[in-house]
């Protein structure tokens, strides 16, 4: 009898839309894909940021978008395909949101996700947003390849009121014990947040000195060594303008950014190298300087020796592992509104079979 309801239970998880994505690996991937293969996809995610190779993304992804478990690549197939076969993409979009995929959801809208049977009763009871927010956060929370943390996702939707005291002086108690919780599982943004709270403490104490130190140590830390996945670094421009060094005081040496850049290719960090390197070797090559994002995109591009040095550099030290950035979601409005409008339609489908020719 209960080998009977067990199997009823697995095929009610097979069959239901509603259990799929819970029933998929979550970090977006095939278990069976190379690094070779992962790579490929990785590169298609790059095409699609800038949106210069939507055909690029699709033949890079179209190997893989038969596997159920390749969701990146379906989805970066999908966005894609908006520019050459609206119907197409509508579908692949449908099918990922069915199956809880937030960036998905997020492209195909309001409207069309709140009309599906997943979603129709939550986005009546709840609201769109606020089921999008929460598909979001069940997504990030089963995927090991994005940068997560439960407490700084509680802090981080706190309003104002709840996270900073009346007197404006400290943060409340429940936030405090979030972010001193997550800084302890060295997570940068929330290290950072006590450091730079503790820095504008007037008069601060033994205690508060040595806290400030702490973490402030702690952040930077992290930071040096790219523990997390997807840091954002532009921040670190702050540190080369004077006037305003004084409001951070992790700023790294020039020895220990370039132990960082380093520390971001062997992890593959993408957008976070880049950011790093435009900081560092702009200025030196800002007439022919072309960004890390389009050297992986067009190798062969003609770029200063040393800045090709600095780059050959990175892909040797990151080894084969790939260069990976933290999915975003995109809109496929415009070329809705192209397909959609009678009088551009006829022309737009003209230039697209022009291009498929």
């Amino acid at each position: 009898m209960k080998k009977i309801f067990y199997g009823l239970i697995l095929c009610i998880i097979q069959l239901n839309p509603v259990f799929a994505m819970d029933n998929i690996k979550q970090d977006g991937y095939s278990s069976i894909l190379s690094n070779v293969d992962r790579n490929k996809i990785y590169l298609a995610k790059n095409f699609l940021f800038y949106q210069d190779g939507l055909k690029k993304a699709i033949e890079l992804t179209s190997p893989y978008i038969s596997d159920k478990n390749n969701i990146e690549a379906r989805y970066i197939y999908a966005v894609s395909m908006a520019r050459y076969d609206l119907k197409k993409s509508l579908e692949m979009l449908k099918a990922l949101t069915d199956e809880g995929y937030p960036y998905a959801m997020d492209t195909y809208g309001e409207k069309r996700t709140c009309q599906l049977n997943r979603y129709k009763e939550l986005c009546d009871n709840s609201g769109y947003d606020k089921v999008l927010r929460s598909t979001y956060r069940k997504w990030k929370k089963g995927n090991s390849s994005v940068l997560y943390n439960e407490d700084y996702e509680q802090y981080r939707y706190m309003s104002f009121e709840e996270r900073v005291n009346k007197e404006r002086t400290w943060f409340t108690p429940k936030a405090e014990k979030l972010l001193k919780q997550c800084a302890e599982e060295r997570f940068f943004y929330c290290a950072n947040e006590l450091q730079k709270g503790l820095f504008f403490v007037e008069n601060k104490n033994d205690k508060q000195n040595k806290e400030y130190e702490y973490y402030k140590k702690l952040a930077k830390d992290i930071l040096i060594n790219a523990e997390n996945k997807y840091l954002s670094t532009g921040f670190i421009g702050v540190c080369f303008k004077s006037k305003e060094k004084s409001l951070s005081d992790i700023c790294p040496s020039n020895k220990e950014l370039n132990t960082m850049l380093g520390n971001l290719a062997k992890n593959g960090d993408l957008l976070g190298y880049n950011s790093l390197a435009f900081i560092l070797f702009y200025a030196e090559n800002n007439e022919d300087y072309i960004n890390f994002l389009k050297y992986l995109r067009h190798p062969h591009s003609k770029i200063p020796t040393k800045l090709k040095k600095e780059y050959d550099k990175a892909i040797k030290l990151n080894n084969n592992q790939g260069w990976d950035m933290e999915m975003r979601s995109y809109s496929i409005e415009p070329y809705e509104k192209l397909y959609n409008d009678e009088s551009l339609s006829g022309f737009f489908n003209k230039v697209n079979k022009m291009i498929s020719d």
